[in-house]
């Protein structure tokens, strides 16, 4: 459960402070106000990826702070981020060069380990998400999930693993020298072009936020120099006018606060002077610098032309090179030898697969039977569903030999077909909903993020979708953003969300609505107007008391 979140100088957010409510927490607001914003916030505070543009304009770093309480952490995890109590504070930053640095409990984090926490902490469902409900493999991962088959997955991998490492010792094996000798070179050529870069993570990042400064450094350098002379004068004559104001004050009294103000406005004329100085001084470089990054720079472009899309995957291609050298380094074991190992291997592998199977089975008979009956108090009409996990022992791989599907349809009398062929927009965001629903009781994740689950459906669905979201938020923590006025009902708690431009620049604010202002806001909803009609009111005040609020 999110207590309360922190966000400065984030996207178009400049300064906000947000504590949720234990329930349903709802935020509306026209479009483009900035909802889905605090979301992105929320995502970059546990782990996800991001960039220097998230920064707003003008501020030298955006940061995002978050306290959590989490009970049903793993143990290893809430020992090695000593969380006593199931309370958790997480904070992370970002600079304008689009490095960031967080902390859990005070102590640094990397970003695959707020990655692995916020997993058990919030989980979100985008607005594009159930378009990922469409492709197999997240259809499998789902079910895993669901049926907790984490344990049984791993053991098939781990076995999968092994049988293709002996089956890739028995090519070598079978293998004549000459070639051998021709495959140890290609790939000793290959792993030592991308060892002897020293690759390091992050650093392609830096670099490459680094290098439109060395390349302009004479302007920077130029610039801040004229600038900082500006605002040196600027600063010794703001001192003397404090001289005179002050002698003004001693004998008019009244003029005390005018004297307090600009001493002020001195003091920071003459910090952002030695700021501007500081600046002047980091941004001057020499062409060594210049190009020693110029080539770095080129030398990730071939690497990753050659090896991989990005740097990550490039340090993946280094270590399947380096167990192919050693796998072909390593011939002592014989022909026959190597054959029992394999026959052993893909025999423990096919056990395991078919284990796997089996509870998929069950796990997948299950959840159709409470997917349908989400789905039937999600406005479907003689709606059928199944989840199909077909075997193929010859087609066993990394994740089993089972072939999951999906099957859908809300039309009497036509037959299942895969999820992918049959259901409409709206249909996806309610199936994707009633989904969300069973998994939340096979789990312990105690905050889960719906942004816009309503798209596409009317206002009749929508208060079904409201109703299902609400007995959700009986014993879980939700944050829904919403345009449908029958969902907003539901909340137990109601944020606007609005956007205002300040001094040139856009900025977001957000404000818990008390129950007149919700009155008003739901009328707006409904009628689209910024000043809600009599008509309006009543229709929304008839709204909230439907939902009991």
């Amino acid at each position: 459960m999110l207590k309360k979140l922190v966000i400065k100088n984030f996207a178009v957010i400049a300064a906000l402070e947000l504590e949720p409510g234990p329930g349903l927490n709802i935020f509306t607001g026209e479009t483009g106000a900035g909802k889905s914003i605090i979301i992105s916030a929320l995502g970059f505070l546990l782990g996800e990826r991001s960039g220097a543009d998230i920064l707003r304009p003008g501020a030298l770093s955006a940061e995002v702070e978050g306290e959590f309480l989490a009970e049903h952490l793993p143990p290893k995890l809430a020992e090695r981020w000593a969380i006593k109590g199931g309370a958790v504070a997480i904070r992370r930053q970002a600079d304008p060069k689009g490095r960031t640095k967080a902390a859990i409990n005070g102590a640094a984090a990397t970003l695959a380990q707020l990655s692995e926490l916020g997993g058990f902490l919030v989980d979100f469902h985008g607005q594009n998400e159930h378009q990922s409900l469409l492709k197999p493999e997240v259809q499998r991962d789902l079910l895993d999930r669901y049926g907790k088959l984490e344990k049984e997955g791993k053991a098939v991998l781990e076995a999968w693993q092994e049988t293709k490492t002996l089956e890739e010792r028995l090519g070598a094996v079978s293998m004549s020298e000459d070639e051998r000798a021709r495959l140890l070179d290609l790939y000793r050529f290959q792993l030592n072009e991308i060892e002897s870069a020293n690759l390091k993570e992050g650093e392609e990042e830096e670099l490459a936020a680094l290098w439109p400064r060395l390349k302009n450094s004479e302007k920077l350098f130029s610039l801040s120099g004229e600038t900082h002379s500006l605002v040196d004068d600027a600063a010794g004559n703001m001192e003397k006018a404090a001289e005179k104001i002050k002698a003004l004050s001693a004998i008019d009294p009244s003029a005390d606060h005018l004297t307090a103000r600009l001493a002020a406005a001195a003091l920071e004329l003459r910090d952002l002077s030695g700021e501007l100085r500081s600046y002047g001084r980091g941004v001057h470089s020499n062409p060594a610098e210049v190009d020693s990054c110029l080539f770095r720079l080129e030398k990730f472009k071939n690497l990753k032309k050659k090896y991989g899309a990005d740097i990550p995957a490039v340090l993946a291609k280094a270590a399947e090179l380096r167990g192919k050298v050693n796998g072909l380094d390593d011939l002592t074991l014989d022909r026959s030898e190597l054959e029992k190992k394999l026959a052993v291997s893909a025999g423990k592998l096919a056990k395991l697969a078919l284990v796997l199977h089996e509870r998929r089975l069950a796990a997948a008979k299950k959840l159709s039977a409470e997917i349908l009956k989400e789905a039937e108090g999600l406005g479907f009409r003689e709606v059928r569903f199944s989840v199909d996990a077909a075997y193929d022992e010859a087609a066993i791989g990394a994740s089993g030999g089972d072939s999951v599907e999906y099957l859908f349809t809300a039309n009497p009398g036509y037959p299942l077909r895969p999820l992918r062929y049959t259901a409409s927009g709206g249909e996806m965001a309610r199936i994707m909903l009633a989904l969300k629903t069973a998994l939340s009781r096979a789990d312990r994740i105690g905050a889960q993020v719906f942004d816009e689950v309503d798209a596409g459906v009317g206002s009749v669905t929508g208060r079904l979708v409201g109703e299902k979201l609400a007995r959700l938020a009986s014993d879980k923590q939700i944050f829904c953003i919403t345009h449908l006025p029958q969902v907003a009902a539901f909340g137990e708690a109601h944020f606007f969300v609005e956007k205002a431009v300040k001094a040139g620049v856009a900025a977001a604010a957000v404000r818990r609505l008390d129950a007149a202002a919700r009155e008003r806001e739901i009328a707006r909803m409904l009628g689209g107007k910024k000043l809600s009609t009599d008509l309006g009111l009543k229709h929304a005040r008839e709204l909230l008391a439907e939902a009991g609020k």
